[in-house]
């Protein structure tokens, strides 16, 4: 049995953050009904094709139906409201006050349906002064405080390398909704569940911002480091590529016999943290010409036989290549309607008695909405109807 059987999420989400916590969902099971413009999501059209295929689109609504709905038709929202009082969720990430305009508000929704988990997600969150402002990861990531610790030091505030107040708002919203469910297991009665880009975000530097708090230092950009942390925890060039070092459990001595000089490891300038942390400078100018001279692979089999923590910087492609990113699921196989046999990004955790898993391709824009009208009772002249004023496309 999937986790979520029987569960059906409304889904008016839009472009990543709220589609891709929808898709979560629909990996435990549930029945995820996107209900989309005349057009679609116009996440469909925003982003460019690969070989006809759109990579952001696919990823981020995996396993859900497609009912197509011109929502300024009055029997599109009869229908709407129809599939309110059968549902168990409904996720929007509209601008703030859009749901409210058309109706659908969680006070409405909640009149409806008591049992309904009501999740929205929004840039700033429901409550400031800005709760009403739209915006987009890059205006998370600038808000939230992350883009100034990334970065050289001295140099421009720069973003991070993927979408991540996005995807992070995607995994938050899923996360909510999740709870709330099993709350409404113990009360039987449902809740309004708010994810914000810049709250995640936050959330995720906690203890950074914990460590501000209390001494009310501003850490400068970490470069290729980490601001807070005193050891050797960077990056490396070797001859062929980059590589990473965390040193932790007192592995500096395993450092220096890795580098063949174990005698820094008793130099008066290196024995000790706070001394490596005085002289980093000097450090870095040993170390660095050091792993310049051999490759990344045999440093990491160096130091990793040191006992100390490393790793290589791998690219996507090195990553798509590896055989452990499918053999845990990271990578899986997904039958598409046009390109037939395609790999794609596959769920990240792992359960032992309810997995995720994909369980179709991400729709066609109304792809399913007769089949969805029919099991909401809606019959075949009905459904004709709808589709000849326009109603359903």
């Amino acid at each position: 049995m999937d986790l979520l059987q029987g569960i059906r999420v409304l889904d008016f989400t839009q472009y990543q953050a709220g589609p891709y916590g929808a898709a979560l969902l629909a990996d435990f099971g549930a029945d995820v009904i996107k209900i989309e413009r005349p057009g679609g999501d116009p996440a469909r059209a925003n982003f460019a094709e690969i070989d006809g295929v759109n990579g952001f689109f696919l990823v981020n609504n995996r396993g859900k139906r497609s009912l197509c709905l011109d929502l300024a038709k009055p029997h599109a929202l009869e229908i709407v409201r129809r599939l309110i009082s059968r549902a168990d969720v409904l996720v929007h990430n509209l601008k703030p006050g859009a749901m409210e305009k058309l109706g659908l508000g969680y006070e409405a929704v909640r009149a409806a349906n008591p049992r309904m988990i009501y999740a929205a997600v929004s840039t700033y969150g429901p409550k400031g002064s800005r709760k009403d402002a739209t915006g987009v990861d890059l205006i998370a990531q600038a808000e939230s405080g992350i883009m100034s610790v990334t970065g050289l030091a001295g140099g421009d505030a720069l973003p991070v390398g993927v979408a991540i107040a996005d995807a992070l708002g995607g995994i938050n919203l899923a996360f909510g909704v999740m709870a709330a469910l099993y709350t409404r297991e113990r009360t039987g009665r449902g809740q309004a569940v708010q994810v914000s880009l810049v709250g995640g975000l936050l959330g995720l530097q906690a203890w950074e911002m914990q460590h501000h708090l209390l001494s009310g230092a501003v850490p400068p950009r970490g470069g290729r480091s980490h601001p807070l942390i005193k050891t050797l925890w960077q990056s490396f060039a070797a001859s062929d590529g980059e590589f990473v070092v965390a040193e932790v459990r007192d592995s500096w001595d395993g450092i220096c016999r890795a580098i063949g000089q174990p005698e820094l490891a008793a130099e008066e300038r290196f024995c000790s943290v706070g001394r490596r942390l005085k002289h980093r400078g000097a450090l870095l100018d040993i170390l660095e010409a050091a792993f310049r001279r051999d490759k990344v692979s045999q440093w990491v089999e160096r130091l990793r036989a040191e006992g100390v923590l490393a790793a290589p910087v791998r690219s996507y492609e090195d990553i798509a290549r590896d055989e452990d990113t499918r053999a845990d699921g990271y990578l899986r196989t997904l039958d598409h309607p046009t390109k037939g046999r395609i790999d794609t990004p596959g769920p990240f955790l792992h359960f032992s008695e309810t997995p995720p898993a994909i369980r179709r391709c991400a729709p066609a824009v109304g792809e399913h909405t007769a089949e969805i009208l029919g099991e909401c009772g809606y019959c075949a002249s009905e459904i004709e109807g709808f589709r000849g004023e326009g109603t359903i496309a």
